[in-house]
């Protein structure tokens, strides 16, 4: 218990550390935040032209509006930023330091990812609640849906993060791994509820979407939090977003383990 306190305890130091390190870089935060509202303001384009005063599958131009302006929370809220934080830690030699302390390196990566997400969304807010106003969306939501949607949400970010972590790894054996990376996130781009929501995919693309883990880092939360599921899916969908958490915390474990042999084996 003593060992678990201190390690939380030295986590939230470095948390609150990182955050301050990171409001050094505030303007360059700003421009990745004004960059990452660009993509779902074009999909929302495209979608509510397509749409125009009728529906696509059932949405209108206001839902797709509702969509997208959470997606804009969502994604920012469960970006993975390790592949580009942690992997370069790993391949320039940086992370020898950080084994001889007591808190393991992925504590690291952990309070990098919470900092980033936490200074950026407060450069974030302000545009997107004048996308709110702009574009009025109706956002159909309950307070059950509300509360679904938190812990759909922080499940996300975890899985996130460990896939992240997952693919940082790679680094202990290549200098390629942002190449594995970019799949993930095409494959994400296609069924995570990116290019379009789940449900407008054809069927054979939507079954596999709702069976790989890329929509439980992002299309499932905003399809909680909008009421787009019935009792079943919810309960399918929250089952299969912690299955692929367990599975994505066993990989980096594993994952971390042997990256850490073939460290010590090549003498970083």
């Amino acid at each position: 218990m003593i060992v678990r306190r201190t390690t939380l305890a030295g986590a939230l130091a470095l948390t609150r550390a990182e955050i301050a390190d990171m409001f050094q870089y505030r303007t360059q935060l700003f421009i990745y935040a004004l960059w990452s509202v660009i993509g779902p303001i074009v999909y929302l384009a495209v979608w509510g032209s397509i749409a125009g005063d009728g529906d696509v599958g059932g949405l209108r131009q206001s839902d797709f509006a509702a969509y997208y302006l959470t997606f804009m929370l969502v994604t920012q809220l469960t970006v993975a930023i390790e592949i580009y934080t942690f992997g370069p830690m790993i391949q320039q030699g940086e992370l020898s330091p950080h084994l001889l302390r007591p808190m393991n390196p992925v504590w690291v990566a952990a309070a990098r990812n919470i900092s980033y997400k936490s200074v950026s969304m407060l450069l974030m807010i302000p545009l997107w609640f004048g996308f709110v106003f702009i574009l009025r969306p109706e956002f159909s939501v309950t307070v059950g849906s509300v509360a679904l949607f938190v812990a759909a949400l922080m499940l996300a970010a975890l899985l996130s993060f460990l896939v992240g972590t997952t693919f940082a790894l790679l680094a202990f054996w290549t200098t390629r791994s942002y190449s594995f990376w970019e799949i993930w996130v095409w494959l994400t781009f296609l069924l995570g509820g990116q290019v379009a929501p789940v449900e407008l995919l054809p069927g054979f693309v939507q079954n596999l979407a709702t069976a790989l883990p890329m929509r439980y880092t992002l299309g499932f939360p905003i399809e909680v939090l909008l009421n787009r599921l019935d009792a079943g899916q919810l309960a399918l969908g929250f089952a299969l977003q912690i299955l692929w958490l367990a599975a994505a915390a066993l990989t980096v474990r594993a994952v971390w383990r042997a990256g850490i042999r073939q460290y010590s084996a090549v003498g970083a």
